[in-house]
C-alpha cells in the first residue's frame, strides 16, 4: 500500500480525525487550571462531526487518553509528581499509580460519553430538518 493511499484512508476515516480533535482539545483543557470538566467538550466535538456511535466514542476516548499520557509525561518530567501522587494515594488508601489510572480512565470515559451525546445531538438535529 503506497503512502498516498494510506494517507487518504487515514484522513477519510473518522476515528483518527476524531482522535486528533479530542487530543488537541484535551491538551488545551489540561492546562486550564480547575477546568478538567471541559474534557466532555473534547469528546462532544468529535461526536458532532462523526455520525457513528462507536467510532465517535473510540476516537474521543483514545484522544483524551493520549492527551492525559502526554500531560502526565510532561508533569512527571517538570515537577516532583511522583511524590505528590504517592502522597495522594496514601490519603485515598490506594497506590498512587492506581489513583492516576482511575483519573485517566474517568476522563477518557467522560470524553467518550461526550462523543455519544454529540452523535445523539447530531442525529436529533438531522431528524428535525
Amino acid at each position: 500500500m503506497s503512502s498516498s493511499i494510506l494517507t487518504r484512508v487515514i484522513s477519510s476515516h473518522p476515528v483518527p480525525s476524531g482522535t486528533t480533535i479530542a487530543l488537541i482539545l484535551g491538551l488545551v483543557f489540561q492546562f486550564l487550571p480547575n477546568y478538567w470538566q471541559l474534557v466532555i467538550i473534547a469528546g462532544l466535538v468529535p461526536g458532532l462531526l462523526t455520525g457513528k456511535w462507536l467510532r465517535a466514542f473510540l476516537g474521543s476516548f483514545l484522544g483524551v487518553l493520549l492527551s492525559w499520557v502526554i500531560y502526565l509525561t510532561y508533569a512527571w518530567s517538570v515537577s516532583p509528581a511522583s511524590s505528590l501522587i504517592s502522597s495522594l494515594g496514601e490519603i485515598a488508601g490506594i497506590p498512587g499509580v492506581l489513583l492516576v489510572g482511575l483519573a485517566v480512565l474517568t476522563a477518557s470515559l467522560l470524553a467518550g460519553l461526550g462523543a455519544i451525546v454529540g452523535v445523539a445531538f447530531r442525529k436529533l438535529i438531522r431528524r428535525q430538518q
